[in-house]
């Protein structure tokens, strides 16, 4: 009878919704990452080891949302995780970049000085493609970019790559 398919197509529409899109891609904004694929690189961050109990891990962004954690050394999540990035949060990193000039800043923060850990930033929106190694005298406001990314990406719900969901 009618209430039968109409209960069925609407169980249907509810499972369509539930399951997202199929490819993972949250947005298709090509702010977000680069020209082309469809799921690109938007952003990275990777703080590398020192001599001492520097905290050590890589973060990857990408257009869909869709993120890698993985931990290096001297911090809680060690290995790879996943995790989703909102849409909000993609925008936010993506104005506080332009807000900070991040596009026209130098390739490279560096000098002869030893037991200095880097933090390597890289952020793609559409053209731009822009990487820089941070080390020795880093100007404040791509401190506090790396320190705003870190308060947003750092405390998602990162699950370990393998295990259970």
């Amino acid at each position: 009878d009618m209430r039968t398919v109409l209960l069925s197509l609407l169980a249907l529409s509810l499972l369509a919704a539930c399951s997202g899109p199929k490819n993972g891609v949250a947005t298709d904004d090509g702010r977000f990452g680069g020209p082309a694929p469809a799921d690109s690189l938007f952003f990275s961050l990777e703080r590398t080891p020192c001599f001492g109990m520097c905290p050590s891990y890589r973060i990857h962004v990408y257009r869909s949302g869709q993120a890698t954690w993985e931990g290096v050394g001297h911090v809680e999540k060690m290995g790879l995780h996943r995790g989703r990035i909102g849409r909000d949060t993609l925008e936010a990193l993506l104005n506080e970049a332009e807000r900070i000039g991040y596009f026209g800043l130098e390739d490279k923060y560096d000098g002869p000085v030893t037991d200095l850990p880097s933090t390597l930033y890289r952020m793609v929106s559409g053209e731009r493609d822009k990487a820089i190694t941070a080390r020795y005298k880093v100007p404040r406001e791509l401190k506090d970019f790396g320190r705003y990314a870190d308060s947003l990406l750092v405390p998602v719900p990162w699950r370990p790559v393998g295990a259970a969901r």
